[in-house]
């Protein structure tokens, strides 16, 4: 399947960060689309378990798709905890691959900050009737939001993205 948004990291990943990052507009525009998927998942009367299932990827089955956007809301909005034993880098917790690093036990460090995917998917497979329509709409929203602000678009694996964000620099 050759779908854009299924590229690894670009090469360049904290060069597409950093602008959206510093973008208040684009932050707040980004917000709103997030609500809506928020409002999209009240409105179908889903609720997040607080299970922390979804958060354990390889164990649940799928990865976390993420835009450059969306990491810079992470960056600008989250602030994970460190772990006894972990190094905390450009803000991020060292976690294995197969974890989001911002779950603590069942509980997420970055729940208001939290990207489209996460505030879309549920544990419950109920749930995916309505999730693909919700989730491209809304992020066919974000690339447009990157495309006007004439920033970076980048899709990229969340663990894989915040590894190389993490990484120290050259």
């Amino acid at each position: 399947m050759n779908d854009p948004r299924n590229r690894p990291c670009a090469p360049n990943l904290p060069d597409a960060v950093a602008p959206c990052a510093a973008d208040a507009p684009v932050l707040t525009e980004l917000a709103r689309i997030l609500r809506q998927a928020d409002q999209s998942a009240d409105e179908r009367h889903w609720a997040c378990r607080a299970c922390g299932e979804c958060c354990r990827f390889e164990q649940f089955g799928h990865k976390l798709y993420v835009t450059a956007g969306e990491l810079a809301y992470l960056i600008r909005h989250a602030a994970p905890a460190a772990m006894p034993g972990q190094e905390i880098r450009n803000g991020f917790r060292a976690k294995p691959a197969d974890l989001c690093p911002y779950q603590d036990g069942d509980r997420c460090l970055a729940r208001d900050s939290r990207a489209l995917g996460c505030r879309l998917f549920f544990c419950d497979p109920a749930a995916t009737d309505w999730f693909s329509d919700v989730y491209e709409n809304l992020h066919h929203q974000i690339k447009r939001l990157h495309a006007a602000h004439g920033l970076p678009y980048v899709y990229a694996e969340l663990t894989a993205a915040l590894a190389e964000l993490a990484s120290p620099g050259p």
